[in-house]
């Protein structure tokens, strides 16, 4: 089974193609707000180097969120029509756990942080056990002082982020901290495959904003 992977929730854009388990191609690039403009091409040509084609994609895997609220929908809104063109179902993914889902096996815990506001950010606490991930906290919208707090019950975890260095609140909170400036789009398929079962109807997939968009000042 050919799966293609879209994740748009961050700064990066991550496509990739997968079977079997094995990832075929990726691409990850960094595109800001130009995801809606290059997303198509970047499929088709990961598609390509895969030696894959389009007709031949049996599952869409999509990143659903949190993250940025564009990029959540530009990539669902491409990939969910992409699926039902296609014919064929997409499941979605937390992008918070796809961010850190290839390190499962380096970690016994991984917090996956993205920035959200000056004062709050996306985040989630994974425990690795047995090739999965399993939520100990739930993707949530939270204050950074208060994500401190609860990861400073957990020095074991592995605090896994782009934007760590805007938080410093984290990095003194006795995990370790691990830069990471983006998610991988092999994984994104691979990931997407070995959860077929949770697959939908590309029109019931939504995005997991957990806070209203921006509208005027954001420095709280």
């Amino acid at each position: 089974m050919a799966v293609l992977g879209i994740n748009c929730a961050g700064r990066w854009t991550n496509v990739g193609v997968s079977e079997g388990g094995a990832i075929l191609a990726e691409t990850n690039r960094e595109l800001a707000r130009r995801q809606s403009e290059l997303l198509p091409s970047i499929t088709e040509e990961t598609l390509a180097a895969a030696g894959v084609a389009l007709g031949d994609i049996s599952l869409v895997a999509l990143g659903t969120g949190p993250g940025y609220y564009t990029g959540i929908r530009a990539g669902i809104a491409y990939g969910a029509a992409l699926a039902r063109a296609l014919g064929v179902k997409a499941v979605p993914l937390s992008s918070l756990e796809l961010f850190v889902w290839d390190m499962r096996n380096e970690y016994e815990l991984l917090a996956p942080v993205f920035r959200a506001r000056t004062s709050h950010c996306y985040a989630a606490l994974y425990e690795s056990r047995g090739g999965a991930l399993n939520e100990v906290v739930a993707p949530c919208f939270i204050r950074v002082s208060e994500l401190a707090e609860k990861l400073a019950a957990y020095p074991s975890a592995a605090i896994v982020s782009p934007d760590i260095g805007q938080y410093p609140a984290l990095a003194q909170c006795g995990c370790a901290v691990v830069p990471r400036e983006s998610a991988s789009g092999g994984a994104c398929a691979v990931m997407g495959g070995g959860r077929a079962a949770l697959a939908v109807a590309p029109e019931l997939i939504r995005g997991t904003y957990l806070r209203a968009p921006d509208i005027g000042p954001t420095s709280l």
